[in-house]
């Protein structure tokens, strides 16, 4: 679960929400400058059901026993952490040999900070004995892939444009996430005065937010072309702007959630509020910047 802070009540996405937020950028994405994603059903399936594996523990609405109140989704134990994930990227892996490789190069990036160098953590380093359990999953699921992507490579291209398709549509797929998490901790008004953009994600540790220009994690054009920075950020209500804008038209995204009061409960009591409460829609206008 996504928790989030504000106005006197904890604003809660589920997991399967925001991926389904996730394949709706995916699907959107493409224009002059941004290549849309090949191949295309593989790619949208992964970034709809990257976090697959959270549906039965969304459903149980995981709680945090100091705090009595929903557990967030970055303050899981790492051994559950790591069982979801597994049994996610199974169940999408056996409709998709292709999207299931990318929804576990997804899963181990979070524990190799989604692959950026060498010996990277992620933010679920939780300790000798999460770590631990982090690396045996890396390392089952590296072996997994090597049969994996022979299945899913096909004639199409040679196998050097396959390896680098495939990793480029791992960073888009980073970007989708971290760009569906704004649209679902982000307040929808603007900013007082906002500062200079700055990368995100570890912001979303915290349960409270005020919008913020940030920058979304490097992507390219294209799998052969220069990577790039997108910048985005609130100026006017319920518009986000994006710069340089990368879909192939301005578009609409609703995000789905359920709202509690911010008091303590008990667990029982928790998950029949959730269960009784009326969804709640936001809905996002996505644009190119306009100064």
């Amino acid at each position: 679960m996504i928790v989030t802070r504000r106005d006197g009540a904890l604003h809660l996405v589920e997991q399967v929400e925001h991926g389904r937020v996730s394949g709706v950028l995916a699907a959107a994405w493409g224009n002059e400058v941004f290549e849309a994603p090949t191949p295309g059903e593989p790619v949208r399936t992964a970034a709809t059901r990257h976090d697959e594996g959270w549906r039965a523990w969304d459903a149980r609405v995981l709680f945090h026993e100091l705090d009595r109140r929903p557990l967030h989704f970055l303050e899981i134990d790492a051994s559950e952490h790591v069982q979801l994930y597994r049994q996610g990227v199974e169940r999408v892996a056996l409709g998709d040999v292709y999207a299931g490789v990318l929804v576990g190069m997804h899963w181990t990036g979070l524990y190799r900070g989604r692959w950026s160098a060498p010996g990277a953590r992620g933010r679920l380093d939780l300790g000798a004995d999460g770590r631990a359990a982090q690396d045996a999953a890396v390392d089952a699921e590296e072996r997994r892939w090597v049969e994996a992507k022979r299945l899913a490579w096909t004639s199409q291209e040679p196998r050097a444009a396959f390896e680098a398709r495939l990793w480029h549509n791992f960073e888009l797929l980073q970007l989708w996430d971290l760009l569906s998490l704004y649209l679902c901790v982000m307040p929808s008004q603007p900013a007082a005065a906002p500062g200079p953009a700055t990368p995100w994600g570890p912001q979303l540790a915290a349960l409270a937010h005020a919008a913020e220009d940030v920058l979304l994690p490097p992507v390219r054009g294209n799998p052969f072309g220069p990577a790039q920075r997108i910048t985005v950020g609130v100026r006017v209500p319920g518009v986000l702007w994006l710069d340089p804008y990368p879909f192939a038209s301005e578009m609409t995204v609703d995000v789905v959630s359920t709202a509690v009061p911010d008091r303590p409960f008990s667990h029982a009591e928790l998950v029949s509020r959730v269960g009784r409460t009326p969804a709640t829609v936001t809905t996002w206008r996505l644009a190119p910047w306009s100064s």
